[in-house]
């Protein structure tokens, strides 16, 4: 396992699917600083010498990653909270908060919404004993 921008990268894995392990670093991020570097793609992590890992930790510093980027994530969404943002209300909904981004909620949205309710009336009466 080697250790790049704190955080452990499995030796089998080739360098972009190594680096995409990263919190903030997806398949293109990834691709450009293998490009920027100049490291072959196709390498995996256990062939990199010492300075092409210490440059690519160096070039990921740059980047917001891992706790900095989760950290400023729930700071954006409290803040959304706090202005009272139409996003921010649908967040703050408790204990159910809707979905975001305008997906339909008839029928949808349970992850969301959390459990149906059933009440009294629908609910199956238990069989009575003859």
């Amino acid at each position: 396992m080697v250790r790049i921008g704190n955080k452990e990268i499995p030796d089998n894995k080739n360098i972009r699917a190594g680096l995409t392990s990263i919190y903030g670093i997806g398949w293109s991020m990834a691709e450009k600083i293998i490009n920027e570097l100049g490291i072959e793609s196709r390498k995996r992590i256990r062939d990199l010498s010492e300075s092409e890992i210490k440059s690519i930790g160096g070039k990921i510093k740059q980047f917001p990653t891992e706790g900095e980027l989760k950290e400023k994530t729930q700071k954006n969404i409290s803040e959304q909270i706090h202005l009272g943002t139409y996003q921010g209300l649908r967040r703050s909904r408790k204990p159910n908060p809707l979905p975001i981004h305008g997906q339909r909620t008839r029928h949808n949205a349970r992850t969301a919404k959390g459990h149906k309710r059933i009440t009294v009336a629908n609910k199956k009466k238990a069989p009575t004993a003859k």
